[in-house]
């Protein structure tokens, strides 16, 4: 299936660590802090970190170089490309079976990159900048729920990207392209698509200004209802730019060999069939030796319900009367929900077809072997993996037409969790917990799952990211 970038996947995947080169890496941070990525701590919760705005998090040892760029589509460059005269980049808009991408090339030959900020000048009315908070870092409607991002990359960050195969498996529909304009001698492309959810009115508008002299690109990424046609490129009228003297050098030829190995041994790879466990067997991370938290799976089920009185509406993630309820049957069940076809290849009307789904109920006991307390992400992430006559596995997503039904689930994580003790800022560190030394954590959750894809669900342990790559534990639902 052709895959479309919501706002909400694009910061997902702007989630994802990476091993980087350090001339990069402050980039990536100011980036993260743009989209407001990175998450204020609890109120009164102090690890020891130099900031109270950070939430102190254990990083994965071994984790792909995902760009920005997937947000834009942008692919490996052009070949042997003829720069002109003070031309730092070469950008072209190509299209092949009804979908478009950047084919993007970067100068070798210069080495360095100039610092490039930009800001807004104009922002949408009810569009405020949010310092702290759920959408600290970024611009939101606190009205309509829409929201503003404006990303900057500058040479050395395309450079990287073209390099390391960024953004290669993000598509562009053709329908989605308006027109390309020029501002201050910058070629500016504007799109502009609906929502994918049949219940949802919301207008999302993308504008990606590229400067060839200089080597860099902008993006805004605007979000919203009832938003008036070139909002987003008005937006990048006004984006004050700033190009300074100070220069950021490219990666090395080492730093991208590396980069690209690591992609390849976390994507290109077969599943481990040593890292599927079974409910009972003791769960360690494999890409953290020194990591003394264990999981067990103590009991997984399917079920039609999730009665009140075993299941409190306090511990639903999403608030269960204004989210959950009105997607229930009398009897607790779900409704039937509309959603595309998996063996479709584009989210279109005509894929659309009707689906029924039950809930997966899992307890899990989370211990902390450890000689201190430890603060770590104790939720499954919920996959779905085909086998085939082989064994081999592949990794699939299911989409939902209804942005109602698609909340319950977001990006695999579960709507209940019966331990919840980081929930001041909306429940936004609900997936993290404080164990102490000695202690086991016992924790129950539920996802939605659709009745055909029970026998698909996999529990997927130490993975933030929702089954990015192929190297996490993983304990089948059924059997």
């Amino acid at each position: 299936m052709k895959k479309e970038f919501s706002q909400e996947e694009m910061e997902q995947i702007l989630k994802n660590d990476a091993v980087i080169p350090t001339s990069v890496d402050e980039k990536i941070k100011e980036t993260y802090d743009k989209l407001g990525l990175t998450a204020a701590a609890p109120e009164g919760h102090d690890k020891g970190s130099a900031s109270q705005k950070t939430r102190p998090v254990r990083m994965k040892k071994k984790k792909m170089w995902v760009t920005i760029a997937a947000a834009a589509a942008l692919t490996a460059g052009l070949g042997i490309t003829a720069f002109a005269v003070n031309q730092l980049l070469k950008v072209d808009l190509t299209e092949k079976d009804g979908t478009l991408a950047y084919n993007v090339s970067v100068d070798p030959e210069a080495k360095e990159a100039h610092v490039v900020t930009s800001s807004p000048t104009y922002v949408p009315e009810g569009y405020e900048y949010h310092e702290d908070g759920p959408y600290g870092g970024k611009w939101h409607n606190d009205t309509t729920d829409g929201s503003m991002s404006i990303i900057t990359h500058n040479a050395a960050d395309l450079y990287l990207m073209t390099q390391t195969g960024g953004g290669t498996a993000s598509q562009i529909d053709k329908g989605d392209y308006i027109k390309t304009v020029e501002i201050r001698g910058m070629n500016v492309d504007v799109f502009s698509s609906d929502s994918i959810y049949t219940d949802d009115d919301t207008i999302r508008q993308d504008v990606v200004l590229t400067n060839e002299e200089y080597g860099y690109m902008i993006q805004v990424f605007l979000k919203g209802t009832d938003l008036a046609d070139d909002k987003a490129l008005k937006v990048a009228e006004g984006l004050d730019i700033q190009v300074s003297d100070e220069t950021v050098p490219y990666a090395t030829d080492e730093e991208i060999a590396k980069i690209k190995e690591e992609q390849t041994a976390d994507f290109d790879s077969a599943y481990d069939s040593s890292l599927f466990y079974n409910v009972g067997d003791v769960i360690t991370d494999p890409q953290d030796k020194d990591n003394k938290t264990e999981f067990k799976v103590t009991d997984v089920r399917l079920a039609d319900s999730l009665p009140l009185d075993q299941f409190p509406k306090e511990n639903y993630v999403p608030d269960y009367d204004s989210a959950v309820a009105p997607l229930l049957n009398e009897d607790g069940t779900l409704k039937p929900h509309e959603r595309y076809s998996p063996a479709s290849d584009s989210f279109s009307e005509d894929n659309l077809e009707i689906a029924d789904s039950k809930f997966i109920v899992a307890t899990v006991e989370i211990t902390n072997n450890g000689d201190s307390s430890t603060e770590e992400y104790i939720t499954p992430m919920l996959e779905y993996l085909s086998k085939d006559e082989n064994g081999n596995y592949t990794k699939f997503d299911v989409q939902s037409a209804s942005a109602a039904y698609q909340a319950l689930n977001v990006d695999g994580a579960p709507l209940y969790q019966s331990v919840q003790q980081f929930t001041d800022n909306q429940k936004q560190h609900v997936r993290f917990a404080e164990i102490g030394a000695g202690e086991t954590l016992k924790c129950t959750f539920a996802w939605v799952v659709d009745d055909d894809c029970t026998d698909n669900a996999y529990l997927s342990f130490f993975d933030m990211y929702g089954g990015m790559t192929n190297s996490y534990p993983r304990v089948k639902v059924t059997e």
